[in-house]
Parts: C-alpha cells; structure tokens; sequence
C-alpha cells in the first residue's frame, strides 16, 4: 500500500485489504482483475469495480481520510479568503439571477424587467409581428 499526502490509498501488490469481512493480501493486478490469497493460503482473482464496492472493504493500515467540516469549508478558509470571495458574492448572485442585492430584490430570483440595460419606455413589451 501506498498513499500520498491528501490522495486515495492506493492498492498495489503486497497491500492488506479487507474483502467480505476476511483479510486477504493483493500479490498481483492484471488489467481489471486482482489477485488475492487469504489466510488459510486460497486464492481468488476479483474484479476491481467488485472488490471496491463491496461495503466492508477497507485498505488496512491506510490513514483514514478527514471527514469535511460540518459546516462545510469556508469557514476554515483563511480570513482574507473569505472576505475576497465575499466580496464577489453580490456579482455571481447578479449573473445568476439576474437582480443585484439592492432594493426590491429582497433574495428574490427573477428576470430583471430590462432588456440588455433599456428599460421599454411604454411600460409594455413590443408586440410579435405576426
């Protein structure tokens, strides 16, 4: 087993795994299929998407990788970061919805009433010709 910092474990010949609620050890990877020998010296060859999605496999020894924070990542982001994407919250709000965090928009999300800027003079929009 091998794992880089802030990656996966990585399965690899020699590497302990939890499989079926047995440990077996990986001797050899040939395309999609692994290699496996159990405790008492039985071997099986298993598919990867198989042995990876089984609900009890575990890669022993392998760090457990940190859970996200409940309140998800932004508040551990350092203060100036939070500040700088604050401050481009109200724009991507606009590009999204259309209204700016002014009055009348109260958190609505909605079509603005104008037309690349130009607000209709008549009150109406033009009718289809037809």
């Amino acid at each position: 087993m091998s794992a880089r910092r802030d990656a996966r474990p990585a399965v690899k010949a020699g590497t302990r795994v939890r499989f079926r609620d047995v440990t077996w050890q990986v001797v050899a990877l040939a395309g999609q299929s692994i290699h496996l020998v159990g405790p008492d010296g039985g071997g099986e060859a298993v598919l990867a998407g198989h042995l990876f999605a089984d609900p009890g496999f575990t890669v022993i020894g392998a760090d457990v990788p940190q859970a996200a924070p409940k309140w998800g990542l932004f508040e551990t982001a350092p203060a100036a970061a939070r500040e700088k994407a604050l401050a481009w919250q109200r724009h991507v709000r606009e590009v999204e919805c259309g209204l700016p965090d002014g009055p009348g928009s109260e958190g609505r999300c909605g079509r603005s009433t104008t037309l690349h800027g130009i607000r209709w003079l008549n009150g109406s929009r033009p009718r289809r010709r037809s």
